[in-house]
């Protein structure tokens, strides 16, 4: 099992970004946003080793560039998204 925490920031200005939509791509239908400060925690993203669908996350906010992100373990992740 692979839990996914982090925070998504702003490129340019490295501001934390709430409401940023996560989705699982391996589960249609679950998805998260982040908090007022960024933050996020998804709990059991994946089961298997590799690059498997579950362990990629797809990152949107309006605004923004659609961002996806392979998780390969638990280890926070710093996600920045980039301004349209």
């Amino acid at each position: 099992m692979v839990t996914a925490t982090g925070v998504v920031l702003d490129d340019q200005t490295k501001k934390p970004l709430d409401s940023v939509l996560i989705n699982n791509l391996a589960n249609p239908g679950f998805e998260e946003k982040t908090k007022s400060d960024g933050a996020f925690s998804l709990v059991e993203v994946g089961r298997a080793n590799g690059k498997c669908p579950e362990f990629n996350l797809e990152f949107s906010k309006e605004g923004y560039v659609t961002d996806t992100i392979f998780v390969e373990s638990s280890a926070p992740l710093t996600v920045y998204l980039k301004k349209k």
